[in-house]
């Protein structure tokens, strides 16, 4: 084996998709969070508390959802968004809440947005009634 090559082995690979099928996209979403606020460390052992796996395949796991090669089980992935949960409207949800840094984080965890750019985006949401009153 080479210097950079994998030595994940057939049975790891099986820890690994049962661990993943276990995962929820609430808890890649957590996951997620956790990566974007620097707590990559709580990150793993989340992974390791809804999973129950040790700590090498919990890192593994963590490592693919920062570097955007986790891939959600098809059966939890939704066919289309419901009415009421995009992006801008839970962050709209927080803003209106008083929850400027959670509103900033959810936008940074979902977009790969800088902090200043998450800022700029969250500051130009609008409340539903300025919308519709300025129209």
């Amino acid at each position: 084996m080479g210097l950079f090559s994998s030595r994940r082995t057939e049975v790891d690979n099986v820890v690994l998709a049962e661990a993943r099928s276990r995962l929820t996209s609430e808890d890649v979403d957590q996951i997620r969070f956790l990566l974007t606020t620097k707590k990559t460390v709580f990150a793993v052992k989340y992974v390791m508390d809804r999973t129950g796996i040790q700590i090498k395949p919990a890192r593994d796991i963590v490592e693919d959802i920062r570097l955007g090669r986790y891939v959600p089980p098809v059966t939890d992935t939704p066919v289309l968004r419901r009415p009421g949960n995009n992006l801008a409207e839970r962050t709209r949800a927080l803003k209106v809440a008083g929850e400027l840094h959670q509103a900033t984080a959810l936008v940074v965890s979902e977009t790969g947005m800088t902090e200043l750019e998450a800022g700029l985006f969250v500051g130009a949401l609008r409340a539903e009634n300025q919308s519709t009153q300025d129209s």
